[in-house]
């Protein structure tokens, strides 16, 4: 039984190396699999990424989606409920509040809080796996969603890709915490509580001042890089 258990132990940090470093998607919802969510670098999340890109315009709003996108490439973030300045360690609610954080906005580290986040953008809902009034969200927005009567999870709007909507957030129990999701089958349809809004109106016009302290890196990584960590100054649309 301790070698059958020994060789299964292996097997399963063998998959979990391979995933991080072939970057193979395996990333889900805080309670099931999404109907679509991808890593940095599989056949899903590269299109979406690249298309972001190359519609670049330098706002503030896309500049945050594209720090979250360096987080998920560069920031070797595993899943965990304690601060990632310190430990390496994130969760749904500090990832979103970490990347608000660099461009100097204070939004709560607490998902249960995020209620009150903001301004709630409105006539946006979930019908049959479907997000009816896509076309009111702005790339930086914040997706929440809840569990009974508390929200649980949150998470941040990309844009459309394909006729897609796309969000970038946490998820729990796998090697990398970032992953990027189209689609609200599943959890994220039936647990799809609302939309908030932080940034203001300047900050979807390219050309505006932004604050940008950079990206934390940690005192200690949770995951160790597998590469060099480049920062956003020193890459392509600062992603």
């Amino acid at each position: 039984m301790k070698n059958s258990t020994r060789v299964n132990n292996r097997v399963v940090a063998l998959v979990l190396a391979l995933s991080l470093v072939f970057g193979i998607g395996m990333v889900a919802s805080p309670a099931v699999a999404a109907s679509s969510s991808t890593s940095l670098n599989s056949s899903v999340g590269k299109p979406v990424i690249a298309s972001f890109r190359t519609d670049f315009d330098g706002s503030l709003a896309q500049s945050v989606v594209g720090r979250a996108i360096w987080y998920m490439e560069y920031g070797y973030m595993v899943y965990g409920h304690s601060k990632y300045p310190t430990t390496g360690y994130i969760d749904c609610s500090n990832f979103v509040s970490l990347v608000y954080k660099d461009f100097g906005y204070s939004v709560t580290s607490a998902a249960r809080n995020y209620d009150s986040v903001g301004v709630r953008v409105s006539g946006v809902y979930v019908s049959n796996g479907v997000l009816k009034g896509a076309d009111k969200l702005k790339p930086g927005d914040i997706l929440t969603f809840e569990r009974t009567d508390y929200i649980s999870h949150v998470a941040m709007y990309i844009g459309s890709f394909d006729g897609k909507p796309c969000f970038i957030g946490t998820t729990k129990g796998y090697p990398t915490a970032i992953g990027i999701v189209s689609g609200f089958h599943n959890w994220y349809g039936t647990q799809f509580h609302s939309v908030r809004r932080v940034l203001p109106t300047s900050a979807y016009k390219a050309g505006g001042k932004i604050t940008d302290k950079g990206p934390v890196i940690p005192a200690r990584y949770a995951m160790k890089p597998t590469k060099s960590i480049v920062m956003p100054k020193d890459l392509t649309a600062g992603f």
